[in-house]
């Protein structure tokens, strides 16, 4: 377990001290029954005496009732103490499965709540508490050597026994209990992946192919689901006829110790009640593995998804002005040798990119397809990890500006727009709580102000992910919305006119106009040279690398200088 978890669990030293005090107070008082037993056979039954045996019934049923309250306060400790720790990292957890260069998973997010949802049931669950217990065996094998030294040899044996028996368990399981669930997870996610895109599978006719690659994948989650089913069920067999026979045994032992008159009757009877309960955390260990390691195995993600944050956190320490001292963002964007690997393959997707971004310019990147561009805008926005050169917005490395106060100094339309499931005004607000006027400036501004109202609620209609409510181009316009409300410094447009008509894009000209009139910083990246009439500069990209770069009239003029003639071309 790394720091970033183990810091976490830091904090409930005292929670965990609680429990220990109340598991210390209920082992202690499991007692109560072997000394009920042993009054009741060496005194009452001897001596008769009603009193008595009013009594000690009654200490005894005081110290069950003790006994249940600390067990019952260790169980709402422990629940408290996991919903605490569930809020403690919910927040971090939530935010950082939705970050993106954690991972090629966009379930990310979804499978990190899981995990914590895992620990949480285990903090609270009957496998903590056995862990707590199983130091007490030593109690009771002390308690067993009091009796009678050889009935403390047997105890001492037989818990060796058990011990092995779970060691065993673990060995023999956690193999397939990894292999299970990293099935399991193919499966939801092969599952996840296909739902989003469920009109084009269907049209296309690809379901049926599709239904014989999940149920290969169900196939085979269904063969190490059984093969754990089966080891965790003769795991637990053999758990238990080794512990009812060496019940058994020790009751033997102790009727023999008996008929020889070394022990009284209570004491054989005390002798198996103080056996069942050393065995009985051994037991439960093994009946909760498969929690265990499912909980081993969260924390272990967990704690990777974790160190990404703490790098991040690094990464701001090193930055040239701590984030603290930045102010307003101008939308001053310098990029110097940035380089981007593709992980894995080593490939080179961006090579020493030099660009300048003033407030107040358009620039438009184009480029042919696979050159770059969309890569390049993907660092922009901060989404894409880039392995050289540095991103500086109005001087200072991108690296220490607040995620928070970029994200709001950023408008960003994805090549693929993707709405959220809610309002039309909730996705224009960002899901922050919409100001109505805002709103519908930056509808009108994007030109889908008129087409929201023809809608069954207008800003209020609710959408899902697919949004087949509206068209490809109102989708497109929606995000544009979403991307200038409450005009944000810089703009990065991906395609932002690839599904517009002849009206929509010159709604998206004159809107780009207008924000340059008020000082935004632009990216475009289009393949339309309609746009180049709002044009400041221009950045031909190809192969990852700057082809030409500089003022629009310039490239154009080299460019076409660059074009061979018609005549090199005829020959």
């Amino acid at each position: 377990m790394n720091n970033s978890l183990r810091a976490c669990l830091a904090l409930f030293k005292r929670e965990f001290a609680s429990i220990a005090v109340f598991s210390f107070a209920t082992n202690l008082l499991m007692l109560a029954p072997t000394l009920y037993l042993l009054q009741l056979y060496d005194r009452v039954l001897v001596s008769g005496n009603v009193h008595t045996l009013f009594a000690v019934t009654l200490i005894t049923c005081f110290l069950f009732l003790v006994m249940g309250f600390c067990e019952w306060m260790r169980s709402l400790v422990a629940i408290k103490a996991g919903v605490r720790f569930d809020q403690l990292l919910s927040s971090r957890i939530f935010t950082l499965g939705f970050s993106t260069g954690l991972g090629s998973s966009r379930n990310l997010a979804n499978e990190a709540m899981q995990d914590l949802t895992y620990i949480r049931q285990f903090m609270t669950g009957n496998g903590l508490f056995a862990f707590f217990d199983t130091p007490w065996t030593l109690l009771y094998i002390a308690v067993l050597f009091i009796l009678h030294p050889l009935l403390g040899a047997v105890a001492t044996v037989f818990c060796l026994i058990q011990f092995g028996l779970g060691v065993w368990n673990q060995l023999s399981s956690e193999q397939p209990l990894q292999q299970a669930g990293k099935a399991t997870t193919a499966s939801q996610r092969f599952l996840d992946s296909k739902a989003r895109n469920v009109e084009t599978l269907h049209v296309m006719g690809m379901i049926p192919h599709l239904f014989l690659r999940w149920q290969a994948l169900q196939k085979r989650w269904h063969k190490l689901d059984g093969d754990v089913v089966g080891i965790q069920a003769r795991n637990q067999m053999m758990t238990k006829f080794v512990r009812y026979s060496m019940q058994s045994l020790m009751l033997a032992a102790a009727a023999l110790l008996a008929i020889r008159g070394h022990i009284s009757i209570g004491a054989m009877i005390a002798a198996n009640v103080l056996i069942a309960r050393a065995l009985q955390p051994f037991d439960v260990i093994v009946g909760t593995w498969k929690q265990f390691i499912q909980a081993r195995q969260s924390a272990g993600r967990l704690n990777a998804l974790l160190g990404f944050e703490f790098a991040g956190k690094r990464a701001s320490e090193v930055a040239e002005k701590p984030a603290s001292e930045i102010e307003g963002i101008k939308g001053n964007v310098s990029l110097k040798g940035l380089t981007v690997r593709l992980e894995g393959s080593g490939r080179t997707l961006l090579r020493d990119i030099n660009l300048e971004i003033a407030p107040g310019q358009i620039l438009t990147i184009m480029g042919p397809s696979g050159s770059g561009k969309t890569t390049l805008a993907r660092c922009l926005a901060g989404v894409c990890a880039w392995q050289g050169g540095v991103l500086l917005i109005d001087g200072i490395d991108a690296t220490g500006i607040p995620r928070r106060q970029w994200a709001a100094s950023l408008g960003y339309l994805p090549q693929d727009v993707d709405l959220i499931e809610g309002s039309i005004a909730e996705n224009i607000a960002r899901f922050a709580m919409p100001e109505p006027a805002d709103v519908i400036e930056a509808a009108r501004t994007a030109g889908i102000h008129e087409s929201i109202l023809r809608l069954p609620h207008g800003y209020d209609t609710r959408i899902d992910d697919s949004a087949t409510l509206l068209s490809g181009g109102q989708r497109q316009q929606l995000g544009l919305a979403r991307a200038i409300y409450r005009k944000p410094v810089l703009l990065l447009l991906d395609e932002p006119n690839s599904h517009l008509d002849e009206h929509g894009e010159a709604s998206l000209l004159s809107a780009l106009a207008g924000l340059k009139q008020q000082g935004k910083s632009i990216v475009l990246i289009s393949h339309r040279a309609s746009i180049l009439r709002i044009t400041d500069r221009l950045l031909i990209m190809k192969n990852g690398e700057v082809e030409h770069y500089g003022p629009r009239d310039t490239v154009m003029a080299e460019m076409t200088l660059a074009r061979p003639s018609p005549a090199v071309r005829a020959a």
